[in-house]
């Protein structure tokens, strides 16, 4: 997940070095967007191909994969807007690698023993002693190191290679301070060459778990951390922006991350359900315009909401946010036990069943995670830190002038 703890806290955002309560919005839309798809990827594999049932559910599968793409911005963004403008000595590196191991790792290794754990008894015999059988801690400490105790933690493996090369990369960007202007055309060309090479040459079936095969994500995330004061103003979408030439640059990025993640959904669905299936450099393609352009989007949204939502329903989402990595973490293994249960035949049952699987995960775990936080003190060992203040919108409201009186200031929003 997107750092947290990182940002100095204050209660609105200013031009200062102010905590970013966007963040915590763009952070509540992706894990909503990670959860349903691993919700939906059950009724992907029962669901009649031909039906249009299932339709509905490979567009909810694939256009959701935004997803991890946009946390994997988040960590770039906000590790750069954190630490770019500071000095690297031994103290910043030793406190970053502290957090990195107490926040990150401990969590990781904690529940990849109950992932491990569940994934062996359940796929032998549900027996004590069949896990002990076919239990070894080779085989765990092998999939640990790889981030396949479970399917979803490959997210965390990822971000801990990105751990180990930030400071290398913060140093060089800092050192060479104008490579930091051509951060978004270098990632795309490297990574896409590292696709290219793979795809053609190497042929690593699971790229998909090295921090190179998203490092234009990374890149776009450290361009955002470090301009962060300059490109605010042409994320912020206003009325009075909508005739400005904005407005047509806005609607080209929207247009391109519409109709990529509608044709990502297509050829997936022809694939899946008719084996129509297309050369593999289209899926890799549509897939990374949708999830790239996925994080400036919500980015947009989040400001939207974060400016126009009353304080209540905005923190609301902050909360999500704020809990997002405790939720991440736990919400697979309450899918997996919620999937064990059985399934109606009937459509609108069986669709019940699946909306119920989405809405207990999401809901559960962040119960789970918020309690947590807020009553059990140690709460940081099973899922990461909270934020040192409150990130939270303080409530907006407006005063009216009693009829007659008109004063400078009344009226308006405070």
């Amino acid at each position: 997940m997107a750092e947290r703890g990182e940002v100095a806290v204050s209660a609105k955002e200013t031009g200062a070095k102010g905590q970013l309560q966007v963040v915590y919005i763009v952070r509540a839309l992706a894990i909503l967007g990670v959860i349903a798809v691993h919700a939906s990827s059950v009724p992907v594999g029962q669901v009649d191909p031909a039906s249009k049932m299932f339709a509905g559910y490979n567009f909810i599968n694939i256009f959701n994969k935004y997803g991890t793409p946009t946390f994997i911005f988040l960590s770039a963004f906000v590790l750069f807007y954190s630490y770019y403008n500071r000095e690297i000595n031994g103290k910043l590196l030793a406190g970053f690698y502290k957090r990195r191991f107490l926040y990150i790792l401990l969590p990781y290794f904690i529940f990849s023993v109950f992932y491990y754990t569940i994934q062996i008894y359940y796929s032998y015999g549900e027996s004590w002693d069949q896990f002990w059988l076919y239990a070894s801690f080779s085989n765990f400490l092998d999939l640990l190191l790889k981030g396949k105790t479970f399917y979803h933690l490959y997210f965390i493996y990822i971000s801990i290679q990105f751990y180990i090369l930030f400071p290398v990369l913060l140093w060089l960007f800092k050192k060479y301070a104008g490579l930091t202007k051509h951060l978004i055309w270098t990632g795309l060309v490297i990574q896409w060459a590292f696709v290219l090479y793979n795809l053609y040459g190497w042929q690593y079936s699971d790229k998909g778990s090295l921090a190179l095969a998203y490092l234009s994500n990374y890149f776009l995330g450290a361009y955002c951390g470090i301009y962060y004061h300059r490109i605010k103003d042409w994320l912020v979408v206003t009325r009075s922006k909508l005739l400005s030439r904005k407005m047509g640059l806005w609607a080209s990025l929207w247009i391109v991350w519409l109709a990529a993640g509608l044709s990502h959904v297509y050829i997936w669905n022809q694939g899946r359900a008719y084996n129509d299936w297309t050369d593999p450099l289209l899926y890799e393609l549509l897939w990374h315009v949708h999830s790239y352009t996925s994080s400036i989007v919500l980015l947009q949204l989040s400001y939207w909401i974060l400016t126009k939502w009353k304080a209540a329903f905005a923190n609301i989402l902050i909360h999500l946010g704020v809990v997002s990595f405790g939720v991440y973490i736990i919400h697979a293994g309450i899918l997996f036990y919620y999937f064990r249960l059985t399934a109606s035949s009937n459509p609108l049952f069986y669709n019940a069943y699946v909306a119920g699987g989405y809405l207990t995960a999401l809901f559960l775990s962040w119960i789970i995670v918020g309690l947590a936080y807020k009553y059990v003190k140690p709460s940081w060992i099973l899922f990461g830190a909270q934020p040192k203040s409150s990130p939270y919108l303080e409530r907006r409201y407006t005063v009216k002038p009693r009829r007659g009186v008109r004063q400078a200031g009344i009226g308006k929003s405070v």
